[in-house]
């Protein structure tokens, strides 16, 4: 199956990298339908510089990619911003080892307290002080605005659109209900 290479509107942007690779393959390999390299190479390229964007963003304000999860998740839980061990290690994906070593690094900061529950001394409740709170809404909106600006090349409908179409690949690698939680 031959694939043909076009990026309808995409035309007045020009030529880049991805369209070099998609025609190389395309033409080393006629047989071959190469046209996911300008969707995922795209995506993976693009997930790379936001990440690196994110990195030095949370580095400039005094914070890093662990510590704003793990104040986010407590933070989007609403008040009083608390969640047990447990959750916060699934929600994270790390084991419960990780979310401990974490959770001593946060408390020691004085943005989390822990304290057992008043029935069954093996769960841990993990809540959010004030300091936390101050710092995880300051980060966040930070964080928001200059992510924001980062997509200016796009309008709002652009925008919209893209955030369906991003939906409705990523429904196929995640589960709905998985929970899985980001910023």
């Amino acid at each position: 199956m031959t694939a043909e290479i076009s990026d309808a509107g995409s035309d007045a942007i020009g030529e880049d990298g991805v369209d070099r690779v998609e025609q190389a393959w395309a033409r080393e390999r006629p047989d071959m339908d190469v046209s996911s390299v300008g969707i995922v190479t795209r995506i993976w390229r693009i997930a790379r510089y936001l990440e690196r964007e994110r990195v030095e963003r949370l580095t400039e304000l005094g914070t890093d990619r662990v510590t704003l999860d793990v104040l986010a998740m407590l933070r989007r839980a609403g008040k009083p911003y608390r969640m047990t061990a447990g959750r916060l290690s699934e929600a994270a994906l790390i084991t419960p080892g990780g979310i401990s070593n974490r959770l001593d690094k946060l408390e020691r900061s004085g943005l989390i307290k822990r304290s057992f529950h008043p029935k069954d001394r093996r769960r841990v409740d993990v809540q959010l002080t004030k300091k936390g709170v101050q710092l995880v809404d300051e980060v966040v909106s930070d964080l928001m605005d200059h992510e924001s600006r980062l997509l200016d090349a796009l309008d709002g409908d652009d925008q919209a659109d893209l955030r369906r179409l991003l939906k409705l690949l990523l429904a196929q690698f995640e589960d709905p209900e998985d929970g899985l939680e980001t910023d």
